[in-house]
């Protein structure tokens, strides 16, 4: 019985001392995750507005044949430079000087013809004071005399008409420009009705024209309050222009243009710009983007890696009692690529994960990771 008793004590002292060491352990902690942390606030931030455009030289001139012919020679190499009067092409001056040459000869013949038909006239005045002759023959002398004027006149028309004729046929540079691909070879005919020679182009000033949806025009308005179109013109910053190639033209340009007509089909309306090219890098039919910068004053401005988009809506975490909380916002619908404006949903002061969003839970505890920006 003691036994048994003595045994029973033992157990009990066992149990008893398993119970106090599971006391002594500490209760598991909650575990946090860190993240990096933004204090949100009101600041001025430039908004840049991108527009896709195309480049077109301001003069391009297409270089065709006034007059037909044997193309007898190529003066200059496709991609040439050349000055305004610098001669490209020369088309067979052969049948052109011959037809210089006889209209001198019928400019001559009219003008014997003009010099027989004066004496003429003289003569029949004269004989007309003496009663010698009737008015009739003075008046048909006069007539005979304003007619071999006339064919006087005619003629030396043809002759300025062949001397203009002889003078096409060198086709000479109408601007300084460079020169585009050459359609023809030489001793190929020409055909003045037929296809051009090239074209002549001139990079040192560009256009860019792009297409604007009708909210944009809208919000432009709205932003450099305007009223009409030609404000909104006289208003806008000077523009910036990408090349699809990343190569930033080093002149600012203007806005010159905004049509008044919208397309029905896609429901914008068209933009021009011109831009002064010095160095002529890029040229007519580049294609890129150009930049309309417009400053917002006491906006909230977060980083793209701090808002998740959700079917269409855009989400950020807010810090809340140290928890993650989603919290839906409004964005601007153009940026940078780093950052957005937040237009509705924060405000200043307000916390919030800055980084990794796609990957935050709701609710979850958050604590600061060391080294982020303080808050």
């Amino acid at each position: 019985m003691r036994q048994i008793t003595y045994t029973m004590m033992i157990v009990s002292a066992l149990v008893l001392s398993m119970l106090c060491a599971g006391c002594s352990e500490e209760a598991p902690q909650e575990v946090k995750d860190c993240y990096r942390l933004l204090r949100v606030k009101q600041q001025d931030y430039t908004v840049n507005r991108k527009l896709f455009t195309k480049l077109d030289s301001k003069s391009i001139v297409s270089v065709r044949p006034w007059v037909g012919g044997r193309l007898a020679k190529i003066c200059v190499d496709e991609g040439a430079h050349v000055k305004k009067g610098q001669p490209l092409f020369i088309i067979d001056h052969a049948p052109y000087l011959s037809a210089v040459e006889a209209a001198k000869a019928q400019v001559a013949t009219a003008r014997a013809a003009v010099s027989s038909a004066h004496l003429n006239l003289e003569g029949k005045e004269q004989l007309y004071t003496q009663k010698m002759v009737g008015e009739f023959d003075l008046r048909r002398a006069r007539h005979t005399h304003e007619e071999a004027l006339s064919q006087l006149e005619a003629a030396q028309a043809e002759l300025e008409t062949a001397r203009v004729n002889l003078d096409y046929a060198t086709v000479r540079s109408p601007i300084d420009g460079v020169i585009d691909m050459i359609e023809y070879r030489e001793g190929d005919l020409i055909d003045p009705s037929g296809k051009l020679f090239t074209l002549l182009v001139d990079n040192s000033y560009l256009n860019a024209y792009t297409i604007v949806s009708e909210q944009m025009i809208s919000e432009l308005m709205r932003d450099f309050k305007c009223k009409s179109l030609s404000d909104l013109v006289k208003k806008l910053p000077p523009v910036t222009f990408y090349s699809s190639w990343g190569y930033k033209l080093p002149q600012q340009g203007r806005i010159d243009a905004i049509s008044g007509h919208v397309e029905f089909m896609i429901g914008a309306t068209f933009m021009s710009a011109s831009f002064y090219n010095p160095d002529k890098r890029v040229r007519s039919g580049t294609n890129g983007y150009m930049i309309i910068p417009y400053m917002m004053h006491d906006v909230i401005v977060i980083p793209q890696e701090a808002a998740v988009d959700i079917h269409g809506k855009h989400l950020v975490y807010k810090v809340v009692n140290g928890k993650a909380v989603a919290t839906e916002v409004t964005i601007l619908p153009y940026n940078d690529g780093n950052d957005y404006v937040v237009t509705s949903g924060l405000k200043s002061g307000d916390v919030i994960i800055a980084e990794g969003a796609g990957f935050v839970e709701d609710g979850i505890a958050v604590t600061e990771k060391k080294g982020g920006e303080p808050v």
